[in-house]
């Protein structure tokens, strides 16, 4: 209605412009007006845009999924810590292998160009595993690209939480393991022994922090794969995902944890944040009242 008040005014304004005899007949108003009525009434309707509910269903559903997941994370590790795990062979070799590969990626070179390669290798597959198909494939020191029929979350957001050479190194490993006894101990030139596992958990330290490293360093650099479904969304997707892996991870280095374990401390965070939220909402009540 406001735009058919608008264009009555501009009528009348033209008319006049014409003379001051010129007048419009109670027809021809009644004519524009039941036109610009119906022109009102078959506009297009209101288009919202798919980043826009990304972006609020990041702040309804994804910011608290990843801040309950932190917590238990947290817990959990503190259990686990308390629990004896910093003595345990499987957390140390780990976290050698992570420092290992920190260090190399703060202060040497860093290779880049496979780092590319699988991140467009993991667009790649994840397209295949959709039944999409890959029509161009390119990779260099500077960047690449790979040219997919198909297109969804998992295609455009996978490198940023799949560890892929990680995934690789339990594929050796566990095909090593059918020709080679993985309990067999080693022994050491200043004594003591270890066991081949004790090498895969390095490696997987080793991997996981190639992949967490180059994630952070690569989303601080405008990628297009972000923007896809909303910038701040697909954040929200990825630090949730890798917590998930985290998890998995300390679960891996935790013989005496089982993923029910992790399942309670998530609840019993979950309900820890809710509490709190409510009571934060009753406290905001209590003072907007009076």
């Amino acid at each position: 209605m406001p735009v058919v008040r608008r264009s009555r005014v501009l009528d009348v304004r033209a008319s006049a412009r014409r003379g001051s005899n010129a007048r419009i007949s109670r027809r021809e108003r009644e004519s524009k007006l039941a036109t610009r009525m119906l022109s009102a009434q078959t506009r297009a309707p209101l288009m919202v845009p798919v980043t826009l509910v990304y972006h609020w269903l990041a702040w309804v559903l994804m910011v608290p999924l990843c801040f309950v997941t932190l917590l238990a994370l947290f817990a959990s590790l503190n259990e686990r810590l308390e629990g004896g795990l910093w003595k345990s062979p499987p957390f140390w070799f780990f976290s050698l292998g992570f420092l290992m590969w920190l260090i190399w990626f703060l202060f040497c070179a860093r290779p880049v160009r496979l780092y590319v390669w699988g991140h467009e290798m993991t667009h790649a597959l994840c397209t295949i595993l959709c039944f999409g198909g890959v029509r161009e494939f390119h990779v260099t020191p500077q960047g690449g690209h790979v040219i997919t029929t198909k297109n969804n979350l998992l295609i455009s957001l996978s490198p940023y939480f799949v560890p892929l050479f990680s995934l690789v190194a339990v594929l050796v490993f566990l095909s090593a393991g059918l020709y080679v006894d993985l309990n067999a101990a080693l022994r050491l030139p200043w004594g003591g022994s270890v066991t081949l596992w004790y090498g895969f958990y390095c490696l997987i330290g080793l991997t996981w922090s190639f992949h967490i490293t180059f994630t952070v360093w690569m989303i601080g650099k405008d990628q297009p794969d972000l923007r896809i479904n909303g910038v701040f969304f697909s954040l929200c997707v990825i630090v949730f995902v890798n917590l998930l892996v985290l998890a998995g991870l300390l679960l891996l280095a935790s013989p005496g944890m089982e993923p029910a374990d992790f399942g309670r401390v998530w609840l019993r965070s979950a309900r820890t944040c809710a509490e709190a939220l409510s009571e934060l909402f009753r406290v905001l009540g209590q003072l907007l009242r009076g």
